[in-house]
Formats: structure tokens, C-alpha cells, sequence
């Protein structure tokens, strides 16, 4: 029996070719609202790239963060392209202005927090299969309750769990 990483389908008639090619534009993908309100877009998901990588952008407002926490099952790049941001990974914190990458090997604890009044950054999962954490955990981009008052460290862990994608949680 061969165990696949989490979200990587079965090989596809031609996979030998590689990952399909896509090509995006800046609100293409599948939005949700996140955390504090911030606007998360997923931009590629396991099952567009044959679970090569998982894509998701976040127009994030001040105060959204991630607790820490550990992957066990992808590596973890950040890019960010504009605001400011705290982030730590392991024994290190440092903050991020303008732009900058991050990159979080498994295994590694890690967080971040939005000190700015907003920031845009992409998070990139290697292998695929994350993103479904935005996709599943985030609210409609149409409801039009305050989400940062329903949202909750403790829900972030139960969905994450109910996903099966492998996180500790350090806080």
C-alpha cells in the first residue's frame, strides 16, 4: 500500500509530465474570510498542481496571527510583499517590513503576527494539501457578520484536527 502526503491525488494518465501549468491573476481563486477579517484567497490547491504545492494569499488587517505551531507534513515558505510582520520560527523573531521570505522546514515551531494596519504575503505548502485548512476553516467572503468576533484559537485547532493535517499546536 502506498501512504500519499495529505491532498496529493492519485497519479493522473500523463503524470509523468509534471504538475498541470496554471496561470492566475490577482483575484482569481477561492476566497474566504479569515481570523480578524483579513481576506484569504487560495490560489492553487493539491489537486491543481498533482499535490506538487498549495498557494494561498492573505490581504491580512493588523492583529491576525497564527499561534505557534508545528507542520509535520509540509515544509512551509512565506513570501511577503508588503506591510509589516512579526515572525518567529524556532528560537528566532524577527520583524519583516516591506518584504521579505520565510522559509519552515517541518518540524520547525513557528508563528506570526500583522503589526501593521494591513499586509499581503503568500503561503506556499510543500507538498499540497494545506491550503484546504483556509478553504475549510475560513467564512464566506458574502457573510456579513464580523468574523474576528467568531473566531477563536480553539476552533483553528479543532478544524485542523477534524482535517487530519498534522499541526502541534505550542500555545
Amino acid at each position: 500500500m502506498t501512504i500519499r502526503p495529505h491532498g496529493q491525488a492519485p497519479a493522473l494518465p500523463g503524470a509523468e509530465a509534471g504538475p498541470l501549468p496554471a496561470i492566475l491573476r490577482e483575484h482569481d481563486g477561492h476566497a474566504r474570510l479569515w481570523g480578524r477579517g483579513s481576506l484569504v484567497t487560495t490560489k492553487l490547491t493539491a489537486e491543481d498542481t498533482r499535490g506538487a504545492v498549495g498557494v494561498t494569499h492573505f490581504r491580512a488587517v493588523r492583529g491576525e496571527r497564527a499561534p505557534r505551531h508545528i507542520h509535520t507534513l509540509e515544509d512551509e515558505l512565506f513570501v511577503i510583499t508588503g506591510g509589516t510582520l512579526t515572525v518567529s520560527a524556532g528560537d528566532r523573531s524577527e520583524v519583516v517590513d516591506g518584504s521579505g521570505v520565510l522559509f519552515l522546514p517541518r518540524g520547525i515551531p513557528h508563528s506570526y503576527q500583522v503589526e501593521s494596519d494591513s499586509a499581503q504575503f503568500f503561503v506556499i505548502t510543500l507538498p499540497g494539501g494545506f491550503e484546504r485548512f483556509f478553504m475549510n476553516a475560513g467564512y464566506p467572503v458574502d457573510d456579513r457578520a464580523l468574523v474576528g468576533d467568531r473566531w477563536s484559537v480553539a476552533r483553528t485547532r479543532e478544524m485542523s484536527e477534524s482535517l487530519g493535517l498534522g499541526l502541534i499546536w505550542c500555545e
